[in-house]
C-alpha cells in the first residue's frame, strides 16, 4: 500500500536561523489565524495572540491535538523571519503586529 505523501513547510527562527519542518496542513491554518488576529490590531501581546489563535483553531480545525501555543509561537517566529510580523517594545511588552 502506497503511503501518503505529506507536504512540509520548513520554518526559520529569526535569531537562531534553526530551522525545522512542520506539516504545510498545520502551519497553513496557524498561519492565517497569526494574519486574521494581528490585522485588526495595532499589536498584541503574545498571550492575546495565542488566545485568538486558539478561538481560531478550535474553530476551524477542532480534531487538532497539538500544542496550539507552541505552534503559534513557531510559526509567529517564522512570519518574523519572513518579514511579514514585527515586534515592538511598549511601556514594558513586547508586542507583535503585521510589518507595514
Amino acid at each position: 500500500m502506497a503511503k501518503a505523501i505529506s507536504k512540509k513547510t520548513v520554518i526559520t527562527h529569526p535569531e537562531s536561523r534553526r530551522e525545522t519542518k512542520i506539516e504545510t496542513s498545520i502551519y497553513e491554518p496557524f498561519k492565517a489565524a497569526i494574519l486574521q488576529s494581528l490585522k485588526a490590531s495595532k499589536g498584541k501581546i503574545f498571550s492575546e495572540l495565542t488566545d485568538d489563535v486558539i478561538k481560531n483553531i478550535k474553530k476551524t480545525s477542532p480534531s487538532f491535538k497539538g500544542s496550539i501555543p507552541w505552534y503559534t509561537i513557531s510559526i509567529l517566529r517564522d512570519l518574523e523571519t519572513r518579514g511579514i510580523v514585527e515586534n515592538f517594545v511598549e511601556k514594558g511588552k513586547k508586542f507583535n503586529r503585521l510589518k507595514k
